[in-house]
């Protein structure tokens, strides 16, 4: 009986491809990938687009089991979904609200999006599939969602910017003129000690507004910048901002290590000064608390990058600020000096040189600010290459 059945089985196979022989021909021309399947998961038909899309030469995927083109880890469950849709046949999208993976010849993965429709004939019940490679589509999707979050990014950060000129700017200036109607009345009055002390703080007030303003010039120069590129020893220009940071590391009490192996990176010099001069002195502000601070630049290396970071042994920062304190105008502690204008800044540099920035710290634990150089950057199309 089992013979039977097979050899019936067989036939139909045969009629089918026999009397499909122009329907073939047409499909062939059809941009889409086509492929006629039997209840058994056997392909039966396919058409040109589809063998190219996955890689098989004319005919190879004949004869072959549908599960070929499906990621091993969902063939099993394959096979029930198949026949589930043969006990319920109808036309439908496959997979709707979820990506789907097609397999190639030389195993590697395509997203796809699948059409079913059910072909019942004479000789028994078929179905042929539709198969689209959206690999572009999601490209393009990426891209989309990227650019939004882009967008996004620059609003929250324009909102900020805003609230930072209403807020931040106004406060050293209502501070000064505070200070200035008592300059005039002690001035009047006689009261000199007193004056001096309303004049520091005039001072204070203008020193805060004149950095703020300092640092929004320099922030708004990154988003506009373009590198003149060179080889960059991270060790040389490491070592010369040690001497000029001497004075402030002697005042915190803090000494700076650096190896004499650095890498040799691709970038922009000055900017690249300007990255690590912002990384130590934001150490020197919020990690220099005890009677001997170490600050140390250590390195990891992988096949793709090189990892430079800024270690120091102060008192950590919470896994909940290691995002927020990249953000323009973020500071964990607002008694200390600064503008949160530094790390923002370090964050936009390194995203021109086709790297990023990012900490790892704990809580007593002190706190490494890592920057990621890859060893082959792409550099925006604006950058100029520095050597002549």
């Amino acid at each position: 009986m089992e013979m039977h059945r097979e050899s019936t089985d067989q036939a139909a196979k045969a009629k089918f491809k026999a009397d499909n022989s122009k329907f073939n021909m047409i499909v062939d021309s059809v941009p889409n990938g086509l492929i006629v399947v039997d209840l058994h998961g056997e392909i039966l038909l396919c058409n040109a687009e589809m063998e190219k899309m996955f890689g098989y030469e004319k005919g190879e995927l004949v004869g072959q089991s549908l599960e070929v083109l499906v990621p091993r880890e969902a063939r099993a469950s394959h096979v029930g979904l198949r026949g589930g849709f043969f006990e319920h046949p109808s036309k439908r999208q496959m997979g709707a609200g979820r990506d789907l993976r097609g397999v190639k010849k030389d195993g590697s993965e395509i997203p796809v999006e699948i059409g079913l429709n059910p072909l019942a004939t004479e000789d028994g019940n078929y179905v042929v599939a539709s198969v689209v490679d959206i690999t572009e589509r999601k490209k393009t999707d990426q891209m989309l969602v990227k650019a939004y979050e882009e967008v996004q990014q620059k609003n929250l950060e324009m909102e900020q910017f805003v609230y930072t000129v209403s807020h931040d700017l106004k406060a050293p200036l209502v501070t000064s003129s505070s200070y200035i109607s008592f300059l005039r009345e002690d001035l009047q009055a006689g009261r000199y000690t007193e004056l001096m002390d309303s004049l520091e703080r005039v001072e204070k007030a203008n020193k805060k507004m004149h950095e703020l303003i300092y640092d929004l010039l320099q922030l708004s120069r990154t988003s506009r910048m373009e590198l003149r590129v060179t080889s960059v020893s991270l060790t040389q220009i490491l070592t010369e901002m040690k001497k000029d940071l001497g004075s402030q590391l002697e005042e915190k009490k803090a000494e700076l290590l650096i190896p004499d192996n650095l890498p040799v990176v691709q970038g922009d010099a000055k900017r690249l000064v300007q990255v690590f001069e912002n990384l130590i002195i934001n150490a020197l502000k919020y990690a220099a608390t005890s009677e001997h601070n170490i600050i140390e630049i250590v390195q990891k290396e992988n096949e793709s990058d090189w990892h430079v970071g800024v270690k120091d042994n102060g008192p950590g920062i919470p896994v909940q600020y290691h995002k927020k304190i990249f953000a323009l105008f973020q500071r964990l502690d607002n008694q200390k000096e600064g503008t949160g204008v530094g790390l923002a800044i370090v964050s936009r540099i390194m995203g021109l040189h086709g790297g990023r920035a990012w900490v790892e710290s704990e809580p007593k634990h002190g706190a490494t600010f890592w920057v990621c150089f890859p060893k082959n950057p792409n550099f925006p199309k604006e950058t100029h290459d520095g050597i002549h």
